[in-house]
């Protein structure tokens, strides 16, 4: 089980994930959102911290309609304890976005008035 908090102001739920890269994993907090359909959205300020590889391009849709091409690269991260290798794409953005991909084998708590976020796997 994954513990979070909802962040005081922008009311953005929060979880630590682990991004590996050169035999180290770094820790670092993400941003859920369950609008992003994709795995994981990584600020490009963070690119030294992940070993990864190119796989293909990629239309996504943005909030606003307008559709961008972004590059897509698999790469390894620690999520829930586990290692896991996962698509990610790149973003000018400070913040990093855990998407509904990553998400789907999971149950998502988000209690704002009590500032928790919880994700649990889902058992069958």
């Amino acid at each position: 089980m994954i513990e979070g908090h909802v962040k005081e102001g922008s009311l953005e739920p929060i979880v630590e994930i682990g991004l590996k890269g050169g035999g180290m994993v770094t820790m670092m907090p993400a941003v859920v959102d369950t609008g992003f359909s994709g795995c994981l959205c990584l600020a490009e300020q963070c690119v030294d911290q992940l070993d990864m590889t190119f796989e293909f391009a990629e239309p996504y849709e943005l909030a606003d309609g307008e559709v961008i091409v972004k590059d897509v690269f698999r790469g390894n991260i620690v999520f829930d304890g586990r290692e896991l290798e996962v698509d990610l794409i790149l973003t000018a953005s400070q913040d990093t976005l855990i998407g509904a991909s990553l998400l789907k084998d999971y149950k998502l708590s988000i209690d704002y008035p009590g500032r928790t976020v919880r994700i649990e796997q889902a058992r069958g």
